[in-house]
């Protein structure tokens, strides 16, 4: 894997190389990282500001991307497994020993078979369905076209561009994983907020919701006198300075079981209709109503406003207006 060090000799001897021609290069670089271009329009492009020496500086700049992030992907942390009995250890090896020669005699009984050809087709078609193979792990990558969360080389290799952008030397890896938790809270608290916006829930400390798709009882057939107590509420943890942090204790299952019993007879008897999938409709209304969910005004705004260009068709005047623009 390529040091991080090497990447920004790189990156730095060819920028000033381009000399004003490097806002552009990176510009390119940054719509293929989008997946708006490919790789080969992305090189073509840039070979064309650029002279011999360039591009020699331009193919080990890139050489040096390849492998630190295809470095990053490949990179597992591997712990051997340690074993107390050596008597076991012996056993696994002569075990192993063993494998290895029936597999070696097998091979040797294998070549003096007929000869069956190839299939061909399986490999023109494995190359075809992966025509990137040669990018980046991670730069050419999408959330929204592969429909999975970011991990940490589609992280990082925009966030070391978005550096480079700003005349920085690049980004550590450990601030991949604080982006990856951030996302992660954020999509939890916006499915969050959606399904409690559907089904019944149960709170405590008026803020942790839990238990999603309880029945809700209706305040007219509530009856608090044959309500046993504790079941909805737990008390809070109490805290002892000898003893620590004493938590409070649990309900037993007949009590779980009663509370649901009570619950279910106190909602409606009527089956509930079957929801629909959750759609871009709901997703706007409950933006609307929770707007802490995103802090940033200008996020909030941008979103907002592709909502709403999903949920409505154009018309015929938006259609013409863009194509003026893109024969303009």
């Amino acid at each position: 894997m390529t040091s991080s060090k090497d990447l920004n000799i790189a990156r730095k001897t060819l920028l000033a190389s381009l000399g004003e021609n490097s806002k552009l290069y990176l510009e390119k670089m940054k719509l293929w990282f989008q997946m708006k271009t490919s790789k080969e329009e992305f090189d073509c492009e840039a070979r064309n500001i650029m002279t011999e020496d360039q591009v020699h500086l331009h193919n080990e700049f890139l050489l040096c991307l390849f492998n630190k992030v295809r470095g990053l992907a490949t990179a597992a942390p591997s712990r051997p497994l340690k074993s107390n009995n050596t008597h076991h250890s012996h056993i696994d090896r002569d075990k192993t020993n063993k494998d290895k020669r029936l597999r070696l005699k097998r091979k040797y009984k294998t070549d003096k078979s007929n000869f069956e050809p190839a299939d061909m087709y399986v490999e023109v078609l494995s190359q075809m369905s992966s025509p990137v193979g040669d990018e980046p792990i991670g730069a050419n990558r999408s959330s929204a076209q592969e429909l999975t969360l970011p991990d940490r080389t589609f992280v990082l290799a925009r966030l070391m561009l978005a550096a480079w952008e700003n005349n920085m030397d690049g980004a550590e890896e450990n601030t991949a994983h604080i982006i990856i938790a951030a996302t992660q809270v954020f999509l939890k608290n916006l499915i969050t907020a959606m399904i409690t916006r559907r089904k019944g829930f149960l709170v405590r400390d008026d803020t942790f919701i839990y238990n999603i798709g309880e029945p809700v009882p209706s305040s007219w057939k509530r009856n608090t006198i044959h309500m046993p107590g504790g079941i909805h509420s737990n008390h809070p943890t109490d805290v002892i300075d000898p003893e620590g942090q004493v938590p409070s204790i649990k309900k037993s299952i007949d009590d779980i079981e009663q509370a649901t019993a009570f619950a279910m007879a106190c909602s409606s008897q009527t089956l509930p209709p079957q929801l629909p999938p959750v759609g871009i409709d709901e997703l706007l209304h409950t933006m609307k109503i929770h707007k802490n969910l995103i802090n940033n005004h200008t996020i909030y705004a941008t979103n907002m406003e592709r909502l709403f260009n999903y949920s409505t068709h154009t018309t015929w005047e938006d259609l013409e207006a863009k194509k003026m623009l893109c024969s303009s």
